[in-house]
């Protein structure tokens, strides 16, 4: 299989294993450019990394309680039980003599009597378990295909921009070195003030405003380093638009983190460190080829010394 040119069958195969964790780096980076080019295969991708999120958060596994625990085995109790009672009875039966056989029928018509409501009771028992059953799954169906067909991660798809473009220069659509007028630009020409942060060492080449998934546009400032030949990227999302578009979410780990100005958080996805953190009402993710430590220390306002 070519890591470079999958093809539309190659990738089908794969999204299984990719939602699953079980390829290799370069795999992943060859299936996530295919989907840059096919709609169609990259939403079967979301779909289906979306429902297995949708399971794992909807129906986690669990122990039994002890009362149900107990229950169980009572009944299996009750039911060797009665399965024994039942053997010594049909014992006796063949054992009786001719002339009392009027009177084991009686005895058998009110075992099969018993049973028959045994059995019904037993019945219902399961059916109304089934019912039970159904309903809890026609519920999630429907829970699943009424909220958005798409979950994206503002983390996951950060690496997927970084990936896409190889971590290097993209042509901005604000094209300037000054962080003021980047900032002027984007409150007037896109109704999206943000601060652009400052970096140690690094030059702003400017903002690209693109889709960052489909249907979410937001701006990406991209940083160079000079002396490492590095690019970095910065994206920043207004946090009351990313609650309203409701299908992109952020690390639940890094919003709990993530309280006062100089805190971040460091999440790895892929081997590639995402930085996350807030300023007012604005979140950001910044992402290069650094440590999330070295990266984060780079941000001048977050004041944290990696030495």
């Amino acid at each position: 299989m070519s890591l470079k040119n999958l093809t539309k069958k190659e990738a089908l195969e794969l999204i299984t294993p990719v939602v699953d964790n079980e390829v290799d780096e370069n795999t992943r980076i060859a299936f996530f450019a295919y989907l840059e080019q096919d709609e169609s295969v990259r939403q079967q991708y979301e779909s289906i990394k979306r429902l297995k999120n949708v399971v794992s958060k909807r129906c986690p596994c669990a122990d039994a309680p002890d009362r149900l625990r107990n229950r169980v085995h009572r009944f299996l109790e009750d039911q060797r039980t009665r399965a024994g009672a039942s053997g010594e009875i049909e014992d006796n039966t063949v054992a009786d003599p001719v002339y009392d056989v009027p009177s084991s029928h009686s005895v058998t018509d009110r075992n099969d009597e018993s049973t028959g409501r045994q059995d019904t009771a037993g019945f219902w028992k399961y059916a109304a378990a089934a019912v039970l059953l159904v309903a809890a799954v026609i519920f999630g169906f429907t829970m699943y295909m009424n909220s958005p067909t798409e979950i994206y991660n503002v983390e996951e798809y950060a690496y997927v921009h970084f990936i896409k473009n190889e971590g290097r220069m993209v042509q901005p659509t604000i094209a300037t070195a000054s962080p003021a007028n980047a900032e002027l630009e984007l409150a007037h020409a896109f109704n999206t003030p943000v601060t652009v942060p400052p970096l140690q060492n690094a030059e702003l080449k400017g903002v690209v405003y693109s889709d960052f998934v489909p249907g979410f546009k937001t701006p990406m400032m991209e940083y160079y380093l000079p002396s490492e030949d590095q690019y970095i990227y910065i994206f920043a999302f207004k946090i009351d638009q990313l609650q309203k578009f409701e299908a992109l979410e952020r690390s639940e780990e890094a919003i709990r983190s993530c309280i006062k100005a100089e805190d971040f958080h460091i999440r790895d996805v892929n081997g590639k460190h995402v930085v996350s953190w807030k300023w007012d009402d604005t979140w950001y993710a910044a992402i290069s080829n650094h440590d999330g430590k070295t990266l984060a220390s780079l941000v001048e306002p977050l004041g944290y010394d990696n030495r």
